[in-house]
């Protein structure tokens, strides 16, 4: 009774349908990968179904929310001795300590807009450093490129999304420091950044 009710070879699938439903699954899985997981999860969207479904939004900020967190671990480490970062509360930007020099710039961002706001340093000088929206949040970095570098060529130092930040930033080589804001509120927003220290020059980078 029991070798009646197993199946005769002719009933068994061949090696080549095997192979084809294996082929199928393969296929049917990179396909999930790159229209639903990429998107959702990075922000990847190659075929544009992220957009579509809503899921590309929901990756970028994974992608930000996980970048900020790798800057906030390495700003608060000290081990390398190169670059300071302390983002703990900070002495409003009043006025400039002894010795140093005073910046500011107050610019307005329309909506998609991006520019730039960047320190001439020299290798270990310091700032302080504090800016501020009018209340909604945008993209940001802060970054840094070697004197005579390409434009491709620079140094990121933390990246997220807020509406404020302050703290001291210590240069780890010559060149220019600061910050690059996206404006994707939907609405014209402005921009102030003082910044006090060690610096040649503090301005928006135009164009």
């Amino acid at each position: 009774m029991l070798n009646s009710q197993m199946p005769s070879l002719e009933d068994l699938p061949t090696s080549r349908q095997l192979l084809r439903s294996t082929a199928v699954a393969a296929v049917a899985a990179a396909g999930l990968l790159v229209a639903v997981v990429l998107p959702a999860e990075y922000g990847i969207d190659p075929i544009g179904t992220g957009s579509v479904l809503g899921l590309t939004p929901m990756g970028e900020m994974k992608r930000d929310q996980t970048a900020a967190a790798a800057s906030d671990a390495l700003a608060s480490s000290d081990d390398s001795g190169d670059l300071t970062l302390d983002e703990t509360p900070a002495a409003p930007v009043d006025g400039p300590a002894a010795g140093a020099r005073q910046g500011e710039v107050t610019l307005t961002l329309a909506p998609d807009e991006g520019t730039e706001v960047k320190a001439t340093m020299k290798a270990g000088s310091e700032l302080r450093y504090e800016w501020r929206t009018n209340g909604p949040v945008v993209n940001f970095e802060l970054h840094g490129e070697e004197i005579g570098a390409a434009a491709s060529e620079y140094t990121s130092y933390e990246k997220g999304k807020s509406a404020a930040k302050a703290g001291t930033f210590r240069a780890p080589f010559d060149g220019t420091h600061g910050w690059f804001w996206r404006n994707r509120s939907g609405q014209p927003v402005e921009i102030t950044v003082k910044a006090s220290g060690a610096f040649q020059k503090f301005e928006q980078v135009k164009g």
